[in-house]
């Protein structure tokens, strides 16, 4: 198995590569690199749980828990 990597810049171009590929029958996986956008109700539980820890009704969290959810997010 072999793994190729196309940076493409023209989304016309990636359509037309995208089509190519599924007539070859092969697999392949499109990373837009777009970043991750919050819902409201994300917003609105983070500035809850801000305002919670600033009125000492909530303890700080564990780094590794934190980053153990970013994960989930971004990947």
């Amino acid at each position: 198995m072999a793994t190729l990597t196309v940076k493409i810049q023209n989304k016309k171009d990636l359509s037309v590569l995208r089509e190519i590929l599924d007539r070859f029958g092969l697999s392949y996986a499109v990373d837009t690199n777009e970043e991750y956008v919050f819902s409201e109700a994300e917003i609105a539980s983070l500035v809850k749980t801000k305002q919670d820890f600033i009125d000492g009704k909530t303890t700080a969290r564990d780094w590794t828990e934190i980053e153990e959810d970013l994960n989930r997010a971004y990947n």
